[in-house]
């Protein structure tokens, strides 16, 4: 069965992004109708400043000082949360963090501009400060070969009760 816009509408997936409760986070292997359906959702949430919105600092930058401020630092694009998390179990600070993001070497296309680039040229460390240079839903991670086709959903009596291959739920 393909996850149409009016499934995915139905999803909790989508209600949890149009009420601010949900980053999106864009593989390339989810459908381009699926993904602009989830934008134009993000879009009303930031809009009408619900959820955590009002909190989110993905493009002005979030304070972090060491492992322990991850767990009180405003909302932030969950990729870059996570790629931090990993980095401050080994470091003091997120001084050597752009190092450390170009040594993996992930790959992310920006979708307005149609190029692709390391998460390592998105992502600005001024101090403390950890911050965006584009927004979430501009991005998509380009994952690497072989993890499946696209996002699926599973319907039961005519309702959406599973959705997976939204974000990939990889780091």
């Amino acid at each position: 069965m393909l996850l149409n816009r009016a499934l995915l509408r139905q999803s909790v997936n989508i209600k949890q992004v149009k009420a601010g409760f949900a980053y999106p986070l864009y593989y390339n292997t989810l459908f381009a109708t699926l993904r602009e359906e989830s934008t134009e959702a993000v879009a009303y949430a930031r809009k009408n400043k619900v959820g955590y919105w009002p909190l989110d600092r993905a493009l002005t930058g979030g304070t972090v000082t060491g492992y322990k401020d991850l767990a009180a630092i405003p909302p932030i694009w969950p990729k870059l949360w996570r790629r931090l998390e990993e980095f401050l179990r080994q470091n003091a600070s997120p001084k050597g963090f752009i190092d450390f993001l170009e040594r993996r070497n992930e790959r992310v296309d920006v979708l307005p501009l149609m190029e692709e680039r390391g998460l390592h040229d998105l992502i600005e460390v001024q101090g403390h400060t950890v911050r965006l240079f584009e927004r979430p839903e501009h991005l998509r991670v380009i994952g690497k070969a072989g993890h499946g086709a696209g996002a699926a959903a599973r319907l039961f009596g005519g309702r959406v009760i599973y959705l997976v291959d939204f974000a990939r739920c990889q780091g």
